[in-house]
């Protein structure tokens, strides 16, 4: 390993931080150009539908697209961390409920498993 001087070191650990800030915040600008892409376009697709006389329902429905791209782009631009996300993960936990139960048998069994494959494996 080579020796560096106390200056080097201080010098090395400043760029390693202005890097990962650089980095960090060209991805908080592509997050936020996500979000002002998705917030137009929900706008748009509830201008059209109601202009297109579109049946309540669907217009209700742009309305609340709307209004959660709008939350999304404000949260992102004020630095709060996104609502969407947790939002589609209650989405997601009905179909790992089940999983979860399965899941707890299979834990017994791999532990018997591996006792097996070795003896598997040699014969």
């Amino acid at each position: 390993m080579v020796k560096l001087d106390e200056d080097t070191h201080k010098a090395l650990l400043l760029f390693n931080r202005r890097t990962e800030a650089a980095a960090v915040a060209a991805a908080e600008g592509k997050r936020l150009t996500k979000a002002v892409k998705a917030k137009d376009d929900a706008a748009r697709a509830l201008k059209k539908a109601q202009d297109s006389g579109a049946d309540p329902e669907a217009v209700t429905e742009a309305e609340a697209t709307y209004r959660s791209a709008l939350k999304s782009w404000q949260d992102i631009r004020d630095g709060v961390e996104p609502a969407e996300e947790p939002a589609e993960e209650p989405a997601e936990e009905p179909a790992e409920e089940p999983a979860e139960e399965p899941a707890e048998e299979p834990a017994e069994e791999p532990a018997e498993e591996p006792a097996e494959e070795p003896a598997e494996e040699p014969a």
